[in-house]
């Protein structure tokens, strides 16, 4: 089992505007529509908001779930965090598209739709990445570099939501609080500013981190969604409408073989990625100094935080544990497990697939992990090293997508071969931002994970080697139907699944009981007999003598 007891540590512009799904669209950053908390911007070619003259979509009121006691892991202090009030801190209102049209001005298609009246479906396939031909490896790498150069259709802001307000309030243009970034720091921002971060209070105080896209049971959707808007990305400022980002399947790795110097990039001896596109790969958000200490500011995009590292050493160990890419025995292991997932909904869940796949449970038990173990997942961020085991910062990595693309190609298989729906999701009792009504923070226009609880094809998209059941051809030789030490994976084992973790955990409490108490008999009770007879001794020579 690949396991470690280390942390997957929470630690020249173009011309065309590639429109991208995230933070704030450059339409609506300005004083009117800031002022109306109001993004419903004109399309091109139209003369209405939201194309309305063309029956595209028309303004309306944003709805989003109101945090309360009714949540399980419900804090009143959680209301103050920026992420929580996405995007009402900001726009109350925005377009309301129809049919299939989408985009925050009505412009651009659903997934999986395209033709001038988005009416016509297509379904693109994702394939493996060690079976392109050289050119189509290549084309991967080119597409992430032109990113690095072109403008984002999107503005990020380095303050919070409070500070744009006030910033209004006193009578000032907001503008400069906001800033401009390519297509390629836009996505790595956006994945920094979901993760571990802690809430910064009004006062700017601090209570500890949340993570709106990890440790819990919205972990795939979120990664879901930003795998469509990054490839969608990618489509607009290629050309290339049928493009499909590629998977890397690491269980057929012993080593990173795709991390070469025509690929990937190679590592030199200082840990720098090195290697064709890496002359000049900088990183941003990268957790260092105040970036990493200082949650009380947002991490400023425009600043670098020195050359892109990865240190892909296999067999490397780590406080006397080994780290070593999930292999296809452990994929296997989760998805034999027909609950999606289990209370907390959240790293602290058992026999669950989402907390098997994500890492934070075990592949043999099925038991979660101790606090510091990872698996699947979180160990080939570990394993990869440098960005990659930076959870803020892992995304300035390219091999960040073909790791999560195959991570999604093992939730497509699981949702094939269970045919859940998004009812599977807990509505109230996972952690803030990841029930099932709860929107994908920061993608705008707003999505809920339950939107993205589907089948791939809904939103345009295939795996190469998956058939409609979710087989794959190498899975026979992995098939088994042991579940571990879990009582059981369908609904009506979870109290049973639940009662195993409490009667583990009540044992342990009894445990630590039995431990003070033979302790407290040792210190105290023994010395005190000792004394006693002591005594005894004494008064018994005294009265023979």
């Amino acid at each position: 089992m690949s396991t470690v007891l280390v942390g997957y540590i929470i630690l020249v512009t173009a011309s065309v505007m590639i429109l991208v799904e995230g933070q704030f669209p450059k339409a609506c950053v300005n004083m009117e529509s800031l002022k109306r908390r109001e993004c419903c911007p004109v399309p091109p070619g139209f003369k209405e908001p939201c194309g309305e003259d063309g029956s595209r979509g028309d303004c309306g009121e944003i709805i989003v779930r109101k945090w309360s006691a009714t949540y399980d892991h419900f804090n009143t202090k959680h209301v103050l965090d920026d992420r929580h009030n996405w995007p009402r801190g900001v726009f109350e209102r925005s377009c309301k598209c129809r049919a299939n049209y989408a985009g925050y001005d009505c412009s651009k298609c659903k997934y999986g739709y395209h033709g001038k009246e988005c009416n016509q479906r297509k379904v693109l396939v994702r394939k493996n990445f060690a079976n392109l031909s050289p050119e189509e490896q290549d084309k991967y790498m080119m597409y992430i570099n032109m990113s690095r150069f072109e403008e984002s259709d999107y503005l990020l802001t380095t303050a919070f939501y409070q500070d744009i307000k006030e910033t209004m309030n006193n009578g000032s243009d907001p503008i400069l609080l906001f800033t401009n970034v390519s297509v390629h720091e836009f996505f790595v921002w956006l994945h920094y500013y979901t993760t571990n971060r802690n809430t910064v209070l009004p006062d700017r105080t601090q209570m500890p981190f949340m993570d709106f896209a990890h440790r819990g049971q919205g972990f795939l959707t979120w990664h879901r969604l930003y795998l469509l808007a990054w490839e969608r990305a990618l489509q607009d400022l290629s050309g290339d409408e049928d493009y499909a980002i590629p998977f890397w399947d690491w269980t057929a790795s012993e080593k990173c073989e795709i991390c070469s110097d025509k690929l990937l990039g190679n590592v030199s001896s200082s840990g720098d990625v090195a290697g064709k596109y890496f002359g000049n790969w900088l990183t941003i958000c990268y957790p260092s100094g105040s970036i990493f200490t200082d949650s009380t500011k947002l991490c400023d995009p425009r600043v670098k935080t020195g050359k892109l590292k990865r240190s892909p050493v296999q067999r490397r160990h780590a406080n006397g544990f080994n780290v070593a890419f999930p292999t296809r025995r452990e994929v296997s292991f989760a998805l034999r497990f027909e609950t999606y997932d289990l209370p907390p909904f959240s790293t602290e869940s058992s026999c669950s697939f989402r907390n098997l796949l994500e890492g934070y449970a075990n592949t043999t038990s099925g038991y979660r992990l101790a606090p510091g173990f990872s698996a699947v997942h979180n160990i080939v961020h570990l394993a990869l090293g440098g960005a990659m085991a930076s959870v803020p910062a892992a995304s300035n990595d390219p091999i960040f997508l073909l790791h999560h693309c195959f991570v999604d190609q093992i939730f497509e298989k699981w949702l094939r071969k269970f045919e859940k729906d998004a009812s599977a999701l807990s509505a109230t009792e996972a952690p803030i931002g990841h029930n099932r009504g709860d929107v994908i923070v920061p993608m705008f226009p707003v999505y809920t994970h339950e939107e993205l609880f589907s089948e791939s094809f809904s939103f345009g998209y295939d795996f190469e080697g998956v058939d409609k059941d979710g087989k794959s051809p190498d899975d026979e030789a992995m098939e088994g139907s042991s579940l571990g030490r879990c009582p059981g994976s369908t609904v009506a084992d979870r109290a049973s699944a639940e009662d195993c973790i409490e009667w583990k955990i009540a044992v342990g409490i009894l445990a630590g009981v039995v431990f003070a108490l033979s302790i407290a008999i040792t210190i105290v009770i023994v010395p005190r007999c000792k004394r006693k007879n002591r005594v005894s001794a004494k008064r018994d020579t005294a009265s023979s003598t």
